[in-house]
C-alpha cells in the first residue's frame, strides 16, 4: 500500500451472506426476522454468519420497503416529575417489547415545543406519538392540517371533544372521594390547589368536588380554588394564599403529590401542620408521599397500568387504523394516611 492510501471497508450485504451459506437472500431476510417458515437450524446459521461478517441492519432501507420506521415519539410535560419519569419508564419498556424505539420530548408545558416535536416526528415518518398535552393545548394543535400528525394517543391528560385514543385517570372520582373523606371529618372550608383551567383534568376534578359538596348541602366557594402549575414550588407558594384566606381553610386537596408536598412544607411555616391542625390529600401516591411524617393521604393513579395501556392503544391503532377510538379511564382509589386524620368539631 502506498503512503497515504486508505483501504475501503466493504459493508457486507445479504447477497454476500446468502452466497456464503448457499441459500437465497429471501431465506436470509426471513431468518433475520425469526420467521417460522425457516428452520431453527438455518436461523441459527444465518445469525452466526451475520455476526461473524459484522452485518449491520439498515433500518432506513427497511423503512423505505415497509413505510414503517419502528419509532414512536413520546411527549411528557416535565420529565423531572417522578410521575412523568415512571410513565416514561413503562412506555419505553412496553414499546421496546413491540419493537419500537422511543424519541422523547420534554415539553415543559410549552405548546410550541410540543408542536415542533410532533412535526419532526411526522417528517421522520414516526409510526406514532404518545402525548400528555401541554397546558393550553387545543384540538386544533393536533388537527390543524399544518402537517400530517402521526397516529396519536393521549396519556394522563386528554382534550375533551377530540376523537383520539386516550388513557387517563378518573380524576372526577378522585376529587369526589377526597372531598367526601374530608366532609366526613367535619371539614367545610376545603381548598383546591393546583391544575390549570385549560386542561381537562382541572374541570373534571372541580366537577367531582362540587358533586360531593352538593350532596352534603355545602355551598361551593370559588375563592377556595387556586390554579397553579403542577410543581413543588407552586405548592409551596400556595401556602401563603391558604394561610391568608378568611375564614381560613381547615383542609386542602391538591392536583398532584408534588403540589401537596410543596404545600405541606409551606403550611408548616404558617403554623398549619398537616395531620395535626390541618388535613391534606394529594393525588398520584408517589413514593416520597409514603415516607414523610406523617405520610400523605392521596388518591391513586396507576402509572404502570396507564403506560402499558397507552402503549397497547398505539400499537392497536397502528395495526387497526380504522378502529373506533379506545378511550380508557382508570379507576381511582383513596389511600388514607396521617395527613387527613384531622377532624373538625361540629360548629367549629
Amino acid at each position: 500500500m502506498r503512503c497515504g492510501e486508505q483501504t475501503k471497508l466493504t459493508r457486507p450485504t445479504l447477497r454476500v451472506i446468502a452466497d456464503q451459506l448457499g441459500v437465497s437472500t429471501a431465506t436470509v431476510s426471513l431468518a433475520m426476522r425469526d420467521n417460522k417458515r425457516i428452520s431453527e437450524g438455518m436461523r441459527s446459521r444465518v445469525k452466526a454468519a451475520l455476526v461473524e461478517a459484522g452485518y449491520v441492519y439498515s433500518r432506513s432501507a427497511a423503512s423505505l420497503r415497509t413505510s414503517k420506521t419502528h419509532t414512536v415519539g413520546v411527549v411528557l410535560n416535565n420529565i423531572s416529575d417522578p410521575f412523568c419519569s415512571a410513565l416514561l419508564s413503562t412506555l419505553e419498556f412496553e414499546l421496546e417489547k413491540a419493537g419500537r424505539t422511543v424519541f422523547l420530548c420534554n415539553s415543559n408545558e410549552s405548546v410550541d415545543r410540543q408542536a415542533n416535536f410532533i412535526q419532526r416526528m411526522s417528517e421522520y415518518n414516526a409510526d406514532g406519538v404518545i402525548v400528555s398535552p401541554a397546558i393550553g393545548s387545543t384540538v386544533d394543535d393536533f388537527t390543524s392540517g399544518r402537517f400530517a400528525v402521526p397516529p396519536l394517543v393521549f396519556i394522563s391528560r386528554t382534550i375533551l371533544g377530540s376523537n383520539f385514543d386516550y388513557v387517563i385517570n378518573d380524576d372526577q372520582e378522585a376529587a369526589r372521594l377526597a372531598t367526601n373523606r374530608l366532609l366526613g371529618l367535619g371539614h367545610r372550608r376545603i381548598a383546591l390547589v393546583g391544575g390549570d383551567p385549560s386542561v381537562d383534568v382541572f374541570g373534571l376534578r372541580l366537577t367531582g368536588h362540587r358533586a360531593a359538596l352538593d350532596k352534603a348541602s355545602v355551598v361551593f366557594d370559588d375563592s377556595l380554588v387556586r390554579p397553579c402549575v403542577p410543581t413543588l414550588s407552586s405548592g409551596f407558594e400556595a401556602a401563603a394564599w391558604v394561610a391568608g384566606l378568611s375564614p381560613q381553610p381547615t383542609a386542602a386537596i391538591c392536583s398532584n403529590d408534588l403540589v401537596a408536598l410543596g404545600l405541606r412544607h409551606g403550611l408548616m411555616r404558617h403554623g398549619l401542620v398537616p395531620g395535626q391542625n390541618f388535613a391534606l390529600i394529594g393525588n398520584e401516591d408517589l413514593e416520597e408521599s409514603r415516607i414523610i411524617d406523617p405520610p400523605l393521604s392521596a388518591t391513586t393513579v396507576s402509572r404502570n397500568e396507564m403506560g402499558r395501556l397507552a402503549a397497547m392503544a398505539l400499537i392497536n391503532r397502528l395495526d387497526n387504523p380504522d378502529s373506533p377510538p379506545r378511550q380508557i379511564v382508570l379507576e381511582s382509589k383513596l389511600i388514607i394516611r396521617g395527613t387527613c386524620d384531622v377532624s373538625v368539631p361540629p360548629g367549629a
